[in-house]
């Protein structure tokens, strides 16, 4: 064989091999999102659950993470940088802060609603502490309500306490989404409403901006991985 074929085909083992490796991480960390829902003492979650439902020994689990701890942290990092993602595709470049703000907290409860297996993890306390360390996801909803605030649209004094309560009312709300309300949306809708007019948001801006946030996230359905359109319907 000659040296660039060599050389080609030695790229093409080590393309397959970090794609195996790719294909096994995610594997563990999808058994991980199985084990770590709400009805599961997670807090007693140790590695041999992860290996006996993933059907993988444990050096095959110790190849990717050290503990249990990181694992579950690696999972919402994933997680996280999703949503951050997601929220970027659909309104980083929108330039009214009110439909951003409301923008992100309707897609927060939304995806609890399409995908169940995200909500139950990420409204566990302890992947809320985890979010408060996040500080890519944090920054964005500061950002968001912070820009809100002094273009007039929101009216508090405590940055903290209007972040607390966004993602308090999110984490409560997807508590409820994962356990398929009769009308979703209503609930949403009702749930936004509640809450940004709470924080000072007049009537008619907040309706202007759920409908621009809404209208949104409908035209970048397609852009969502975790868009189920069986529920949409």
């Amino acid at each position: 064989m000659s040296a660039p074929a060599e050389a080609a085909e030695g790229g093409k083992r080590l393309r397959l091999a970090a794609e195996r490796r790719e294909r096994m991480r995610a594997r563990l960390l999808d058994t991980v999102l199985d084990l770590y829902q709400p009805g599961r003492d997670s807090a007693a979650l140790v590695i041999d659950d992860v290996i006996r439902a993933a059907g993988v020994s444990r050096g095959t689990f110790y190849k990717y993470f050290a503990s249990i701890e990181q694992a579950v942290d690696a999972l919402g990092e994933s997680l996280s940088s999703g949503m951050v993602a997601d929220f970027r595709t659909l309104f980083a470049a929108h330039g009214d802060p009110a439909v951003q703000a409301i923008g992100g907290a309707a897609m927060t409860m939304l995806r609890a609603w399409h995908d169940p297996r995200w909500g139950g993890f990420t409204c566990r306390v302890d992947y809320v502490d985890y979010f408060a360390r996040a500080s890519a996801l944090d920054m964005l909803v500061r950002d968001a309500l912070r820009a809100a605030r002094d273009a007039g649209q929101m009216r508090f004094v405590s940055l903290d306490v209007a972040v607390d309560l966004i993602v308090g009312m999110t984490v409560e709300a997807r508590r409820r989404l994962i356990r398929s309300p009769h009308d979703p949306q209503a609930y949403i809708d009702e749930m936004l409403a509640c809450t940004f007019t709470g924080l000072g948001m007049a009537p008619d801006v907040f309706a202007r901006a759920a409908q621009s946030a809404w209208s949104r996230i409908l035209e970048g359905a397609g852009q969502l991985q975790w868009w189920s359109t069986a529920r949409a319907a």
